[in-house]
Formats: C-alpha cells, structure tokens, sequence
C-alpha cells in the first residue's frame, strides 16, 4: 500500500507535557508540507508550511505554539508521501506515536485495541477525521470476549472525544470502538506512579 499524503496526531498536548513532531518526505521530488492545528470546536489556531527536499525531515514547531490555548489535533498534508512521528514527554513518561492514516490502517470506521488492564490508568482519544459528525459507540470486553461496558458519544468533524477510567471502569480486557465516520483512537496507559507511560493506536479491523 502506497505511504500517505495526509497523517493525522490525535493530541499536541497543553501543559506540562512536551511534544516534539517530525515529519517525513519519502518521495525523490519536493514536497509542500502542510501542517494545521485545531482546537476541540475544530477552528484552525494554527498552521506552518515547508517546502521539503526528498527523505528531508521537518520538525513542526507545535510545543509552545500550536498548544498555547490548550490541547489540539494536528493534520499534516502534503503533495508527496510522508511519514511523521511524535513524541510526548513528561518526567520519565514518553508516549510515541507514528502519524494515523488510513493507508497505515490506522484510520477507520471500527477500531481495535488489544488490551485493557486494570493495574494502569487508562485514557483515549477518539478524533474524527471524516467530514461530518462521528457517532461512536466504544464496546469493553473481558479476556473471555463478555461485554462489561458500553458507552456512546459524538464528536464533531476533525473534534474529538476522550474517554477513561472515570468512564470505563477499572477492567482486564479488551476494546472496540465503532464509528459512523472514520476516527483515529489514541490510548495512553500509566503505571508504576505515573512514572511509566505505554502509547497505542487502535488497529483497523474492518
């Protein structure tokens, strides 16, 4: 499958958390790189552009800027593939994601993580990247595939919706979550004192 022309973060985070984004041309010819934050209501708050030379690397000035009002999503698109990466660090807790899309199956309707745990705390980001209004229906099972919890919740075209324990529960499990536009889904698990951070993407399985 071909590398995207648009990949997407879930969260540039506010506050004492650090991000740091580097983004990718992969192709032999110049590239236009985009790159647009937006708040929770989807209004654009910021944006760069760069010319990228082949297999040149970008670092989008996101901390300090593109979060000063809180947290945001960042798009990046280009005319060329990229691939991106993000880091988020705080203390000894890093979190690393590569940039979602769809051509990296990290983009789509219905979503998969493999694991819940009930020694760590747990906290998701589901970010609707389709052109309307995301129903999303979340479906926690036990290790034997029983349903434990079900939660609905909607988010607005390129917003977003967090869940967590508060609303899940405490479980060893598994889950899934569905939506009517495709979403990307983003799962921070914290343990050992919040000295230890694990970052997931949701699989796509449809």
């Amino acid at each position: 499958m071909p590398a995207p022309k648009t990949i997407y973060f879930s969260q540039i985070a506010a506050g004492a958390w650090n991000d740091w984004v580097r983004v990718i041309n992969i192709s032999h010819q110049q590239a236009k790189v985009l790159a647009i934050a937006r708040n929770h209501a989807a209004q654009t708050v910021w944006s760069a552009e760069r010319n990228l030379n082949p297999y040149e690397a970008w670092h989008p000035p996101v901390q300090g800027q593109a979060d000063q009002r809180g947290d945001v999503s960042l798009e990046i698109r280009s005319d060329q593939p990229i691939v991106g990466e993000r880091h988020c660090h705080l203390g000894t807790q890093v979190l690393d994601f590569s940039g979602a899309s769809a051509e990296n199956r990290t983009v789509a309707n219905r979503l998969f993580f493999p694991e819940l745990y009930s020694g760590a705390l747990d906290w998701l980001r589901v970010f609707n990247v389709g052109e309307m209004e995301a129903l999303i229906s979340i479906v926690a099972r036990d290790v034997n595939g029983r349903i434990i919890r079900q939660l609905q919740g909607k988010a607005t075209s390129l917003g977003w919706w967090d869940v967590s324990d508060q609303n899940l529960g405490q479980l060893d499990g598994t889950l899934e979550i569905m939506s009517t536009q495709p979403v990307v889904a983003e799962r921070h698990m914290h343990y050992s004192g919040n000295k230890t951070a694990v970052g997931q993407l949701g699989i796509a399985i449809d």
